[in-house]
This record gives structure tokens, C-alpha cells and sequence, in this order.
């Protein structure tokens, strides 16, 4: 039976309607994207490739082997691990002064070799690895899983450090999916911070970074809900818990987060003492875990850096608070700016690779000005209060991480701290993003809601085939 042009206009109108309104259209995109862009890095990303990876991959290890805290042996934190994990890294990306580790040619072909090296856990030798050794083990448990199943299925160090990043990535896309199924509205903009191409290449490594976002992002979620509702949800609010749990007890500046559901629901009456008690909730579970963690870790929380004190720095400040607003002067530059802007949107390797072409990193401005321009149509969509309360979170919490690794990475007295990074913004970002939409000048359209996102996810596409692309052409992969 033939079909009419009213029947093809009719159809075409359901798949619209479809798109617009079911929230699993956007879970699903999440996901299909989410997997095209982070999956075939587990693979293409040289080992130990993204920062701090050689570090991470010795913690997960170590807590693969049920051992939460670490040993400190002459003056540096690590633990006593299978000589075949150093082993493994030396034949990867060894370097004298083992921090820098520039972008050399890597074949798969040459990586996979490396398959041949045995775990033999029986011998052994101590590993320094203070960068991660007093990490908390919650971001860490989706590698740790792999590595387990990996031990359990006698593999060597390679296939544990591939496993390691198969599980931390469909972790993180999962906590993606669930980011953009718990948002009643902005999905859009968690898409656009969860599909970053450096969200991606840090998800399809060993770092817990990809938890802190997703876990970030699932929180901002469930927070911008309670928001709406004025009201927590028992299940909701003890999601929500785990998740601040997660990032919190690795990041603790990211903690004024977790003030993100109070407003605008606490100005509506009848709702100022329930929302007061779920954010007690919250506070008590995700900083009494931190607070506990870096108790029972504080034995083995060794400088990363040598020649830095982080006591005598914070005695410095507190008496002679220019050295902290140098600082700050120093990272609100706008060459700092910049470079933080294009470290967030993803820079490769142990940041050496830049994307190419350079015009990529002009694209998730692109989409935001395109999510913008397409509109925001629901009334619960736009609130000024709500918009300048969630900027002066993420403000707070970007001060914080400044302030904190001014402490933990400067000598006495430096001008400034060399460990600020972009990818420590990432999480701040679904907030940061409603918060800039909502204070732009309002656009009345009646585009519909699949257009945005049909939008953002081309954009996606396009930076997922640069970044595929840049790390091939960087590392001689193929």
C-alpha cells in the first residue's frame, strides 16, 4: 500500500513530536555519542598517555589488592606492587625525570607487544606514586573492578590497564546517561560538558577524573530538580549523596556544589525547612566522608612536588594574604584564561596535543551560542535568582581549587602554582553553562527542542573525528 504526502507529513510530525518531548531520545544520543567518541580511546590513547595515568594505574592496583591505604617509604608515598606494573610503564613512556612525558610515536602495533610482559604478582618491589596515594578509593572503583577481573582472568599489565579503562569508561557514560535522564530541563547543556572531547579521552583512561564529572554532572542533575520541586525526594536525595561523595572526597573544593538545590525553592513558602534539612543531609554524607577518608589517609599524604610545604605556604597566606591574590592576578590573565579554556576543551598526552584544526576549540562556544539562539521555552527553564546563585557556586568552587593547589603545588612564596589545569573545571561546568544561558537575553522561538539538540550533537560528531584524528596522527597509532 502506497503512502500520500499527508501520511509522509503526518509521520514526519510524530518522529518530530518524539524527539521534542521523550526524554530517552536524549539518554540514547548521549550514549550512541558517548560510545563513538570515548570507546576506540581505551585503545588509540597510548598507555599511560593522559596526566597523572601512571599514577592512577598503581592506585588502582593497589586497590585491586583490597590495600585502602598506601605505604610511605623514605619519604614518598606508594605501595609494594608486582615489578611487572613499573616494568610496563618503563617500556611505555619512561623518561628520566619520570613527570614529563612528551608525545612520541606509539604504534598499536609496538603497544600490543607489550601483551607478552606477565603480571608475576610474587614479585615485587615498592612503587612511589604520592600524586594518588592518598586519593580516596570511590573514584577509583570502576577500575579497580576491571583490574580485579582482569587478575582473576590471569592477564598481564597491558590487558589489566585496558580493562581498567573499559570499566571507568561505561562508568562514566553511564553516569552521563542518568546525568541527562534525573535534568528536568537544560539536558543540552550537560551533553555539551559530558561530550568535551577531554571529557572523553579522560574517560576512556584510568583516571578518576571521569568520575568526578559524571558523578558531577548527575549531581547538578538532581540538584537543578530539587530546585525546580522545592523539595528533595528520599531516593533523589540519597542518589545524590553517593554521587557528592564521590567528587567531594577526591575534590573537596568542589563542595559548595552541593548548596546548588537550595535556590529558588528556598524563598517559596513552606519549603525553607525541608530543603534546609536535605542540604544538612547532603553536607553531613559527602564532607563527613571526606573528613573521615583524609583521617584514616592522613599518614600517607606525602608532596607531590618536592621543596613544597603546604603548612608553611598556608601560614604565608594567612599573614600575608598577596601572595594568594598574586595568584589569583596571575591565573585571571588572559593568557591564563585561555590556555585554561583550551586545556578544558582538551589538550592530549600529558598536555603536548593539541587539537587539530584549531578551529574546534571555538565549537563548544558554538553551542552554547546555538542553544541560546534556538530558545529556551519553558517557564521553569529561566529564573535570574536561580541563574546568579549557581554562578556564585561555581565561582566559590573555582577560587577553592585555585586556593588549594596554591597550597599543595607552589613553593613558600611562588608567585604562582603550576598544577592549575582546565579539566578541574569540567565539573563545574553544567552549572556554569544554565547560569550563562539563563542571564543571556531571553529569544522567544518556537524552534523545537530536538533542533538544539540535533545541533550540538553534529558538533559533537566533529569534535569527536578531530580528537580521533589528533591523538592518530600525534602518537603514529596506525
Amino acid at each position: 500500500m502506497r503512502h500520500g504526502p499527508d501520511d509522509q507529513i503526518r509521520g514526519w510530525r510524530r518522529i518530530t513530536h518524539l524527539l521534542d518531548d521523550i526524554k530517552a531520545a536524549r539518554v540514547a544520543v548521549v550514549l550512541i555519542l558517548g560510545a563513538l567518541g570515548s570507546l576506540p580511546l581505551v585503545i588509540l590513547t597510548p598507555p599511560f598517555q593522559v596526566p597523572d595515568e601512571v599514577q592512577h594505574f598503581y592506585r588502582a592496583y593497589q586497590l585491586s589488592e583490597l590495600h585502602l591505604r598506601a605505604e610511605v617509604q623514605n619519604g614518598a608515598a606508594g605501595g609494594t606492587l608486582p615489578s611487572s606494573l613499573p616494568q610496563l610503564v618503563k617500556a611505555s613512556v619512561y623518561t628520566r625525570d619520570g613527570i614529563a612525558y612528551p608525545a612520541t610515536p606509539a604504534p598499536i602495533r609496538g603497544t600490543l607487544q607489550l601483551r607478552s610482559i606477565p603480571l608475576d604478582a610474587s614479585t615485587r618491589q615498592f612503587v612511589a606514586f604520592p600524586g594518588s596515594a592518598f586519593y580516596s578509593p570511590l573514584p577509583y572503583l570502576p577500575q579497580t573492578l576491571g583490574i580485579a577481573v582482569g587478575r582473576a582472568m590471569g592477564s598481564g599489565p597491558l590487558l589489566l590497564l585496558y580493562l581498567g579503562r573499559l570499566f571507568n569508561c561505561l562508568s562514566a557514560l553511564a553516569l552521563l546517561c542518568l546525568a541527562v535522564s534525573f535534568a528536568p530541563f537544560a539536558e543540552e547543556v550537560l551533553i555539551v560538558a559530558g561530550l568535551l572531547p577531554m571529557s572523553l579521552y579522560l574517560y576512556a583512561s584510568l583516571s578518576p577524573d571521569a568520575a568526578v564529572i559524571g558523578c558531577a554532572l548527575a549531581f547538578t542533575a538532581l540538584a537543578i530538580a530539587a530546585g525546580v520541586r522545592g523539595n528533595w525526594g528520599t531516593r533523589e536525595l540519597w542518589l545524590a549523596a553517593i554521587f557528592a561523595a564521590v567528587f567531594c572526597s577526591v575534590k573537596p573544593p568542589y563542595a559548595p556544589m552541593l548548596l546548588a538545590g537550595l535556590v529558588p525553592g528556598l524563598f517559596r513558602p513552606g519549603n525553607a525547612w525541608s530543603l534546609i534539612r536535605s542540604h544538612a543531609i547532603l553536607l553531613a554524607a559527602a564532607l563527613g566522608v571526606t573528613a573521615g577518608w583524609l583521617q584514616y589517609a592522613k599518614s600517607t599524604m606525602t608532596t607531590p612536588l618536592s621543596g613544597t610545604h603546604p603548612s608553611q605556604q598556608l601560614i604565608l597566606v594567612l599573614h600575608h594574604p598577596i601572595f594568594l591574590l598574586r595568584e589569583f592576578l596571575h591565573v585571571l590573565g588572559i593568557g591564563s584564561l585561555v590556555n585554561l579554556y583550551v586545556q578544558g576543551v582538551g589538550v592530549f598526552g600529558w598536555l603536548t596535543v593539541l587539537l587539530r584544526p584549531g578551529i574546534v576549540y571555538v565549537l563548544p562556544l558554538v553551542s552554547l551560542f546555538l542553544l541560546w539562539r534556538l530558545g529556551i521555552r519553558s517557564p521553569l527553564e529561566r529564573s535570574a535568582m536561580r541563574a546568579l546563585w549557581y554562578l556564585a557556586l561555581v565561582l566559590t568552587s573555582a577560587a577553592l581549587i585555585v586556593v588549594a593547589l596554591y597550597l599543595w603545588w607552589a613553593h613558600v612564596g611562588q608567585d604562582y602554582a603550576a598544577g592549575v589545569q582546565g579539566r578541574y573545571f569540567i565539573p563545574l561546568l553544567g552549572l556554569a553553562g544554565i547560569a550563562v544561558l539563563e542571564l543571556a537575553p531571553r529569544r522567544r522561538t518556537s524552534a523545537p527542542r530536538w533542533q538544539s539538540l540535533l545541533s550540538i550533537a553534529l558538533i559533537s560528531v566533529v569534535e569527536m573525528a578531530a580528537m580521533d584524528t589528533t591523538i592518530i596522527r600525534a602518537f603514529h597509532v596506525l
